[in-house]
């Protein structure tokens, strides 16, 4: 975890840990563009998770999520409020919430949309490696 958490860290100011991972809360879209850029030449996965204040259903998934990060230490989970950043929640279609959109290399590679944990970790499940 230490070399995850200090080059991220580095890159982004705020940032939730927990136990043994972490949500990246992107606030910004100078944030955004510095985590996508350090994780295109990755084979790591990168879950976003579109969420909004007003979202009911993202608020009941936020301390799932935050458990998942913790048993997945190996990808990298941002939150991006979608009313924050619209052009990125435009750019992967983030209509419905919560949505998890998985990416790998700068391409996404799979979603799960709805407050689905069960189909969340199967999902990081079959792409972590």
């Amino acid at each position: 975890m230490g070399s995850n958490v200090s080059s991220v860290h580095d890159v982004h100011s705020s940032m939730e840990i927990t136990s043994n991972g972490f949500v990246v809360e992107i606030e910004s879209r100078r944030q955004w563009k510095s985590l996508f850029d350090s994780m295109k030449g990755s084979n790591k996965l990168l879950v976003i998770d579109f969420t909004a204040v007003w979202c009911g259903p993202c608020k009941a998934m936020e301390p799932r999520v935050r458990e998942i990060a913790s048993k997945y230490s190996e990808a990298v989970f941002a939150r991006v409020d979608v009313d924050r950043l619209m052009d990125v929640a435009g750019t992967y279609r983030a209509i419905t919430l919560p949505a998890f959109v998985f990416v790998k290399r700068g391409e996404e590679i799979d979603r799960v949309v709805g407050a689905k944990p069960d189909e969340l970790v199967k999902k990081i499940e079959q792409h972590r490696v």
